[in-house]
């Protein structure tokens, strides 16, 4: 199987992808609000998990991306 983050070509389609993946996580956390899908989430909370999702990329990439745990 190939790493999505490690063969990715295009950055923000990839950004864009885990921060839809993240916000859709937090709406079995959050069951005292409506939830709202991505395309409903507004500007801000889109811009923070965009964010959010391109911290966590560069943190993946600088501290696994030569993991033998991820070698398969």
């Amino acid at each position: 199987m190939t790493c999505r983050i490690c063969t990715a070509n295009d950055e923000e389609a990839l950004v864009e992808q885990m921060a839809e993946a993240m916000w859709s996580t937090q709406e079995s956390a959050d069951t005292h609000t409506d939830w709202s899908p991505w395309e409903d989430a507004g500007p801000y909370w889109q811009r923070i998990m965009r964010e959010f999702a391109a911290a966590s990329l560069k943190v993946l990439r600088r501290d696994y991306a030569n993991s033998p745990q991820l070698k398969a």
